[in-house]
């Protein structure tokens, strides 16, 4: 028995030691395994605002219209579409035949009331010369008169007394009567270039009336006619002709030319369909990019209209022109 139990306590030493390794190994905490920290997840980029491109047009957002100025056809055009022009610049003629021929008859007028007048200046300067010629040859002929006045009183006292012949004092008597005859016909004479001058002078002076009326009869004509030639009323750039050589057009009604007078605003007319302009709204953004100019302009929506957005903007670059192509993207919001 006793032997029994010294064979059996090696083992049970055996047993018990590992039975308290395999308690402390299980009342002992595990240590966690670690693994590497993952980064947080990155943000995902918020979507861009949808947008709207179109295509359209620059142009100029304030145009002045030429109108023509006066009935008639276009006899001669001097401007064409994109010429920059400043105020005054002749830019059309427009002939009136009325109006040509209402001058040509105030210039016949004008030419004939001063033909007229150096008629009469040349009549007035002969009267004077023959007003001078008659009082010269009456001045003679008195002198020579009073000489055969008193020939004629002493020849005729003398053949009273008998002292003269008959022939000697019919002599002095005919010469007397000769001379008194061309004297009072001279005085006639002179009478009647006194007369003539003043006569050829008055009817001057109312030839010069006639010839001032006639002066300014013509200047309204011509002023008149002159009213055909279309001037441009502003400094700008052409951005569209609307007429040929030729054409017949009405005052007031027909326009000629229409030009850009401010340049620093522009927009652009961009066609819509339907579909578009229901997201379109005045007061959009807008990005304008046009062929040949590197950066693009920032624009707004002005206008929207049937079938077109008219996107404004404003202080272009200076090679931006009325006319050119553009693509215009609209934010929507």
């Amino acid at each position: 028995m006793s032997r029994k139990w010294l064979l059996a306590g090696p083992a049970i030493v055996v047993i018990t030691g590992a039975a308290a390794a395999l308690f402390l190994t299980r009342s002992k905490p595990q240590p966690v395994p670690t693994h590497p920290a993952q980064p947080p997840p990155a943000a995902a980029p918020a979507p861009s605002a949808p947008e709207i491109t179109l295509s359209g047009q620059v142009q100029a957002a304030n145009v002045v219209s030429v109108p023509a100025p006066v009935d008639g056809t276009i006899e001669e055009l001097m401007a064409a579409a994109g010429d920059v022009v400043i105020e005054g610049r002749l830019l059309a003629r427009i002939k009136n035949p009325k109006l040509v021929a209402a001058e040509a008859a105030a210039q016949s007028e004008t030419e004939r009331a001063s033909n007229h007048i150096s008629e009469l200046e040349a009549a007035v300067i002969a009267a004077r010369l023959e007003e001078s010629r008659s009082e010269a040859d009456q001045a003679r002929v008195k002198v020579e008169l009073e000489r055969a006045d008193k020939e004629f009183q002493k020849q005729q006292l003398m053949f009273r007394q008998g002292i003269t012949a008959r022939l000697v004092f019919e002599k002095a008597q005919q010469d007397y009567n000769a001379l008194k005859a061309d004297s009072e016909r001279l005085a006639e004479a002179t009478k009647n270039a006194v007369n003539r001058v003043a006569s050829v002078t008055d009817e001057l002076q109312g030839a010069r009336k006639d010839l001032e009326k006639a002066k300014a009869a013509w200047e309204e004509a011509r002023a008149e006619s002159v009213a055909g030639d279309v001037r441009s009323p502003t400094e700008g750039i052409i951005v569209a002709r609307c007429c040929q050589v030729g054409e017949s057009v009405t005052a007031g009604s027909t326009n000629l030319f229409q030009i850009a007078g401010d340049l620093t605003s522009l927009e652009v007319a961009a066609s819509a369909d339907s579909a578009a302009l229901e997201r379109i709204h005045p007061g959009q953004l807008a990005v304008i990019e046009i062929p040949g100019i590197s950066n693009s302009i920032d624009g707004k929506v002005r206008e929207v209209q049937p079938e077109q957005v008219i996107i404004g903007f404003s202080s272009p670059p200076a090679e931006v022109r009325p006319g050119m192509t553009a693509r215009v993207k609209i934010k929507l919001s």
